[in-house]
């Protein structure tokens, strides 16, 4: 299933193919590449960056080899298990499953908190534009916006080994497949546009206070849109209810 890809930015002109690598390599272990994504072509990729085809041909071959992606006859996909990004699976443990999210939530404070402040303009446009997005119709169209958001969010803090380590709590969080009831806090079977509203209009402010440099105002927002989450997963573990109850599409929250 190909699914929509925001462009990757035109990039200066030196150290071509490395830049090119380095960018689609970022998306790809902070998430916003998720395995099995079909990129681009080589040809609409050289137009998205700004740059030769040759340049995206070696960037392309470098990602092979580093084994963040393969080639399947002329297309182009995101690895199943990109090397060097794995966590343990997540088995279904409720106490794991906190852990991950109590980790990813301290993580995403500590990045957002530097990203608000290294941001680039255009960077903060961007961010702000997805949050203005009309909102998803479904669970599934959620998670992709969702898991887009913050992951370019987490980009913006120019630190590559921290988004490296944000992705990879990301990812195992999806593997565990947490269900739309679980994530958005709704009763099985439920309408899910209510909640995916409420969602939406939380990561509208968590832009406009990450757009503002509110700092304060930007970590509030993260903590009322996160917190609920691990509350409502406290809640199943006092009940001792399976996590296998909850199995569904994947989603982070």
């Amino acid at each position: 299933m190909i699914q929509q890809q925001r462009p990757f930015e035109p990039i200066e002109r030196t150290t071509v193919s490395e830049r090119i690598r380095d960018d689609i390599h970022q998306r790809i272990i902070s998430g916003e590449l998720p395995p099995r994504t079909l990129l681009a072509a080589e040809r609409a990729l050289a137009e998205q960056f700004g740059v030769a085809r040759t340049s995206v041909r070696e960037a392309i071959q470098g990602l092979v080899s580093l084994g963040a992606i393969e080639r399947r006859g002329n297309r182009i996909y995101v690895a199943e298990q990109v090397l060097g990004s794995e966590l343990p699976t997540a088995d279904g443990g409720k106490k794991k499953i906190r852990s991950l999210m109590e980790a990813r939530r301290v993580l995403e404070l500590s990045l957002f908190e530097l990203a608000a402040s290294r941001a680039t303009s255009r960077q903060r446009n961007d961010i702000l534009g997805l949050a203005g997005q009309p909102e998803p119709s479904d669970f599934e169209e959620f998670n992709l916006v969702d898991r887009q958001f913050h992951a370019s969010i987490a980009r913006a803090c120019a630190n590559p080994v921290l988004v490296e380590v944000y992705g990879r709590v990301l990812e195992t969080l999806i593997q565990a497949e947490l269900s739309p009831e679980l994530i958005l806090g709704i009763d099985e079977g439920a309408d899910p546009a209510p909640a995916i509203a409420l969602a939406a209009n939380e990561h509208r402010a968590i832009a406009a206070a990450f757009v503002a440099r509110d700092i304060p105002a930007m970590l509030e927002s993260i903590e009322k849109h996160l917190g609920p989450v691990e509350g409502r997963m406290s809640r199943v573990s006092r009940r001792q209810q399976p996590l296998a109850a909850f199995s569904s599409p994947h989603s982070v929250g």
